[in-house]
């Protein structure tokens, strides 16, 4: 199991590596190229979700959007049902940038495939499972990264706990 969250810890940094490559590809931050995909795979959304699932304050996110929109990204948009609101979409531009990004990446994957040992290659089953794994992995790290409070008390504890008992060694 050991092994196992190594190599998926190398699996996070690559990609946070990746993330920050592609998104400087196109002169985004990583956050901006993150909504640009959000965008792609789940249409178009009000500045408070996007706010939100970036972590961002409403004011922050209102700045990213605005220089999105200035690069030519993204536009906003009247909202079909609630005229107070707006809705914020893709470009073709931006579509553009985010489809490209996204093809790199399924191109790389698949390259990782046909190098990884053949019986992915040949069994669905297999991959099915494997795809299954790593779903269940991803929903693992959401689910611990939507409790902000329960890791930092966690952490919090760990850290005191290990300082306490290091001092009784020394001591």
């Amino acid at each position: 199991m050991q092994h196992l969250a190594e190599q998926v810890r190398e699996l996070i940094v690559a990609s946070d590596s990746f993330r920050r490559t592609m998104a400087a590809g196109i002169d985004l931050s990583v956050v901006e190229s993150a909504v640009l995909g959000q965008l792609l795979h789940d249409g178009r959304q009000t500045p408070t979700v996007i706010a939100a699932r970036a972590g961002l304050t409403p004011a922050a996110a209102t700045s990213m959007i605005d220089r999105l929109e200035s690069a030519g990204h993204v536009r906003r948009g009247p909202h079909p049902h609630d005229r107070r609101s707006l809705l914020v979409e893709l470009t073709d531009r931006g579509r553009a940038a985010v489809v490209a990004q996204f093809a790199m990446f399924s191109d790389d994957l698949r390259d990782a495939l046909e190098r990884a040992d053949p019986r992915l290659q040949e069994d669905p089953t297999l991959r099915r499972a494997l795809t299954d794994l790593l779903a269940g992995m991803a929903a693992a790290l959401r689910t611990r990264a939507g409790d902000a409070a329960g890791v930092r008390s966690a952490l919090q504890a760990a850290v005191s706990t290990m300082s306490e008992s290091r001092t009784t060694e020394a001591g």
